[in-house]
């Protein structure tokens, strides 16, 4: 059976993937009026429907992305997300990259910095990209995140940025069960559930069998 335990399609609104089987969670992609103006309704009725944790802003260290600076982020999330604090929900940081310094965990950092105490920041997201052959940089990514920001990790998007699909299976083989073990990495999402990667037409491709079972 499958170990698939939720799903987001960053966006607020579910378009159907709500299920008995695993948990939505809403995103807010951004601050720009098109992802704010519908938010609240939709994560009150994604909330309603059994969701458990907010997600927010995409890659706001990455320009072609929600680009929003440190400062600009902790603002947005005390408007949209802390509204929902103390609520039974979980919010989610925004999700960073994993570029080099002023992006990625140094970004983090600072927004955590600019947030103060003012922001119920309850896991941190993060994005990798790399080599599949690259696991200890993987492992080493996340643990320097843990011990950084001390708070349990959602690893919203990672790939390979190369490889077949054999060698992809044996990066998911590795670096799967490792995730699994350890305790601050709470949910994780390979990129993507479409064909061509995860899937392959109604099918699970041979390493999404792969994801769907470590």
């Amino acid at each position: 059976g499958t170990k698939v335990s939720w799903a987001y399609d960053w966006g607020s609104s579910d378009s159907g993937l709500n299920s008995e089987d695993f948990e939505f969670a809403p995103l807010l992609w951004g601050t720009d009026s098109d992802f704010t103006s519908s938010w609240s309704a939709n994560a009150k009725d994604a909330i309603s429907k059994g969701s458990e944790h907010l997600l927010c802003f995409n890659e706001p260290d990455l320009s072609t992305q929600s680009n929003l600076s440190p400062d600009d982020a902790a603002e947005g999330f005390k408007t949209y997300m802390m509204p929902f604090a103390n609520s039974g929900v979980q919010l989610g940081s925004p999700a960073v990259t994993n570029g080099g310094a002023p992006m990625g965990l140094t970004w983090m950092g600072n927004f955590l910095d600019s947030c103060g105490d003012d922001c119920q920041v309850d896991f941190i997201c993060l994005h990798w990209y790399d080599s599949y052959s690259n696991v200890a940089y993987f492992k080493s990514y996340l643990e320097g995140a843990w011990n950084q920001f001390k708070k349990p990790l959602w690893i919203t998007e990672f790939g390979t940025t190369d490889g077949t699909d054999d060698q992809i299976a044996s990066f998911l083989e590795e670096v799967l069960p490792w995730m699994d073990s350890q305790d601050y990495i709470q949910k994780y999402a390979f990129f993507m559930a479409s064909d061509g990667k995860l899937v392959s037409g109604t099918e699970l491709s041979d390493y999404g069998s792969v994801y769907a079972t470590s």
